[in-house]
């Protein structure tokens, strides 16, 4: 039977992590095989407010509000306005075919479905560059065209109450759109007026989080992970700490998903299925690699994890009690286990099995031979990056424009 995602009464940012759920099962990389996925997300909202995983560059955060108010200002009628704003969203992927990265239905062209205002709208809600944080995209077509034509009174109503808009939906002090916008070829380079403006917006409400560090210090221009960067290493207090926290759980929680991927790969071998070869060696040498991470016993033994789920818990109160105790099952037993010959330790091997008939049920991969032979040879193998990869070019984009002489 087809799995069907529905979202239909969703609020605009519950339909963004549905979207993000289905881009994480679309990459062979999967995160959360395991159901940690909500400790991934808490810590990652702590360090990178107002972010996801389906960003690509900067410059969308003016590019959205550019498309809405060129349509309203250019039709009066609403369903035209934002049918308008529709095609001024799809109207960029061709202004944009000049950049190789990051250019949102790049590949699919116009016919994409998922339009760049709504993977962006949860981050501009949260960096306030729109000027009401529940107002939806019908809503601000609305503003816009009230703005621009005042053809009936800015305020619509929400049962008892009334929402008022003076400056449209959009924050008052927006740059201008670049001259024969959307239709001209454009870049994801921003002049530097652009990328202040940004930078100030992203910061309203980031005050002590990694997110405020980095628009403030320009990071590596390469580095895998966040705490690998040598400008980010140098933070300090609350936020060094949670980026501690992350560290820890990526490195110590990838054991977990290298044990589970490696009884796949046997299983996989003992039912003789043959498109991926020779996993599970692959899988013991990357165990045998991971037991010889630097100062690994120490962060397993001195990790305080009272004060990491402490953390944890005040970005995400509902974080699922069973993922709970698997987190802190398989961090105990690190506490004890032979960290070099964690693939031959079968209380480890016997408590993810177990973890994965709890977590996917019907779903498990080590009991459903036909979900075996789908299997890619990896599932969430790789370890927790927290959106650093989708966010690192967006901060480079900003500073970019920083660094530049014209206004």
């Amino acid at each position: 039977m087809t799995a069907l995602i529905g979202w239909l009464d969703a609020s605009s940012e519950d339909q963004r992590r549905m979207r993000e759920i289905v881009n994480l099962f679309s990459e062979r990389e999967s995160r959360d095989e395991l159901g940690i996925g909500q400790v991934r997300d808490a810590l990652s909202d702590q360090l990178w407010p107002g972010t996801s995983t389906l960003f690509t560059r900067a410059r969308y955060f003016l590019f959205i509000p550019w498309c809405y108010r060129k349509a309203a200002e250019v039709r009066k009628d609403l369903d035209k306005a934002a049918a308008l704003a529709d095609q001024n969203e799809r109207r960029l992927i061709q202004a944009l075919k000049g950049e190789k990265d990051g250019v949102i239905g790049g590949t699919i062209g116009a016919a994409l479905k998922n339009l760049p205002s709504s993977l962006y709208w949860g981050g501009m809600r949260t960096h306030r560059i729109l000027n009401d944080s529940v107002i939806t995209r019908g809503d601000a077509i609305a503003a816009e065209v009230d703005r621009t034509h005042t053809r009936r009174p800015a305020v619509v109503e929400y049962e008892d109450e009334a929402m008022e808009w003076h400056d449209g939906a959009f924050h008052s002090t927006l740059p201008l759109a670049p001259e024969g916008f959307p239709t001209q070829p454009i870049g994801f380079a921003m002049p530097r007026n652009e990328a202040e403006w940004l930078r100030e917006r992203m910061l309203s409400n980031s005050d002590g989080t990694m997110l405020e560090y980095a628009l403030e210090h320009r990071p590596d221009d390469k580095s895998d992970y966040p705490w690998q960067d040598s400008m980010l290493k140098s933070a300090c207090g609350q936020r060094a700490d949670v980026l501690e926290d992350a560290r820890r759980f990526s490195i110590l929680m990838n054991s977990a998903s290298l044990v589970y991927n490696l009884l796949l790969a046997e299983a996989y071998e003992k039912a003789e299925f043959t498109r991926v070869a020779e996993p599970a060696e692959g899988y013991r040498a990357r165990l045998d690699g991971w037991a010889e991470e630097p100062n690994l016993a120490d962060d397993i033994a001195n990790w305080d994890r009272d004060a990491f789920w402490g953390r944890v818990l005040v970005t995400n109160p509902n974080v699922n009690l069973r993922s709970r105790r698997f987190i802190d099952g398989w961090l105990d037993h690190l506490r004890t286990a032979r960290l070099d010959d964690l693939a031959n330790d079968e209380n480890a091997r016997a408590f993810i099995h177990r973890r994965e008939a709890e977590h996917k049920r019907a779903q498990a991969r080590l009991t459903n031979k036909r979900l075996l032979g789908a299997w890619l040879g990896s599932s969430g193998s790789g370890r927790l990056v927290y959106r650093w990869a989708q966010l690192r070019p967006i901060l480079h984009d900003i500073h970019d424009g920083l660094e530049r002489a014209d206004a």
